[in-house]
């Protein structure tokens, strides 16, 4: 009964410690939104320099994924997530003390590669505790920590309106390095365990855990599914505040919804993680996208002040919830040896799109098409995403 208890409290611990790390992502992906207008006017930057402020953090996260994801395989996970909260508060805390707009893109750059590997590390981690039972609550559970960092810099935009982005950034940089200790103490370094009892199985080439024994199938319609969705997610969480104050709202209403949205995405991330343990994987996909659309349809199309409100909501229930249930799912598809490396290039390509978004909103919002480009730009990526995880269905079923 007390090893029962003891094996309860480390999930339960490690769940929550994963929670805070994608509490500070969301912290981060949300800050230089509601930070847009103070930085471009600091650094006197024009909208297709603004994107460049929210793709390079992106970037990093791009690198970060793909080989904090094959470092994590050969040294453990435990090592490298707390080497990249490292990287990542370190580099949020410069951000805001960047003295030049090229310190700035540098050190949004570095910020995002300790983001960008965390995210696959603690996504394993999690997996590791789960079940075929409980893998969609799990995985809700430490991933609501995005939307709720999120809310959490979006009311202190709301409530200290004057507050200073350099201010957000230091919070942002500072608070997660307290993290790492607690780290140290209570998460298992999987790669330890097993050589203490048994030899460490042998992490196989990267070719080997992405395309071999037909895995290529699945590999790449992981990456489709992340690309698209991430790209749709990212242009609504970096521009959505501006693309509603352009629209004719005044900033306290376009923060407003900006919060309904990640309001939403808390909701999203727990209602389609428990759907995910009782749905198949083509409904989910189904629900996911049709409500994905509708939002970006009306996100993008009215004035309405309720109907911008219903969207935002709806909006971050499908776009950061759908984004959850590809992580919850991704480490199914790999033996245990690659997981972190199948899940990191996942992400990777996720990532990609999600650079791609910003930088293509600002460069339809440079060439004067509005949020009618946007929109023409987000809904062909929508159907393939829904296309692509509606075919993974049958193979998720495969592995039960």
């Amino acid at each position: 009964m007390a090893q029962v208890q003891t094996g309860k409290m480390q999930k339960f611990l490690t769940v929550f410690l994963c929670f805070w790390v994608a509490f500070f992502e969301g912290f981060d992906l949300q800050a230089p939104g509601i930070a847009a207008k103070g930085i471009a006017a600091t650094f006197s930057l024009d909208q297709v320099q603004m994107g460049y402020v929210f793709s390079l953090g992106v970037f990093g996260m791009l690198f970060g994924a793909f080989f904090g994801g094959r470092v994590a395989d050969y040294l453990g996970q435990k090592k490298v997530l707390m080497l990249s909260i490292a990287i990542f508060g370190l580099f949020m805390s410069i951000t805001a003390l960047a003295p030049s707009v090229e310190v700035l893109y540098a050190a949004r750059f570095f910020t995002g590669l300790g983001l960008g590997a965390a995210m696959p590390t603690m996504i394993s981690v999690v997996g590791d505790e789960a079940t075929e039972a409980n893998r969609g609550k799990l995985n809700s559970l430490m991933y609501c920590g995005l939307p709720v960092g999120a809310i959490f810099v979006a009311g202190l935009a709301i409530i200290f309106k004057d507050i200073s982005w350099h201010t957000l950034f230091l919070i942002g940089g500072l608070t997660p390095l307290l993290l790492i200790p607690f780290m140290a103490i209570i998460l298992k370094d999987k790669r330890t365990e097993k050589a203490e009892s048994a030899p460490v199985e042998a992490v196989p080439p990267m070719a080997q855990v992405l395309f071999a024994e037909n895995r290529y199938k699945y590999t790449l319609l992981l990456w489709v599914s992340f690309f698209f969705t991430l790209m749709v997610n990212y242009i609504l969480i970096s521009w959505l505040p501006n693309l509603l104050m352009e629209q004719g709202l005044e900033k306290p209403q376009a923060f407003m919804i900006m919060l309904i949205f990640q309001v939403g995405a808390v909701i999203g991330t727990l209602g389609l993680g428990y759907l995910l343990d009782r749905l198949k994987l083509w409904q989910m996909a189904v629900i996911i996208y049709t409500g994905l659309f509708i939002a970006v349809l009306i996100l993008f199309t009215t004035k309405s002040i309720l109907l911008l409100i219903f969207a935002g909501l709806i909006g971050g229930i499908f776009s950061t919830g759908g984004q959850s249930i590809l992580y919850g799912i991704s480490p199914i598809f790999y033996s245990n040896a690659g997981k972190v490396t199948g899940v990191g290039s996942a992400i990777s390509l996720g990532r990609l799109g999600a650079m791609t978004g910003p930088l293509l909103t600002g460069k339809i919002l440079a060439l004067g098409l509005g949020t009618t480009g946007i929109l023409a730009a987000s809904a062909p990526g929508i159907v393939l995403s829904a296309i692509a995880v509606a075919a993974l269905s049958a193979y998720k079923a495969s592995k039960k």
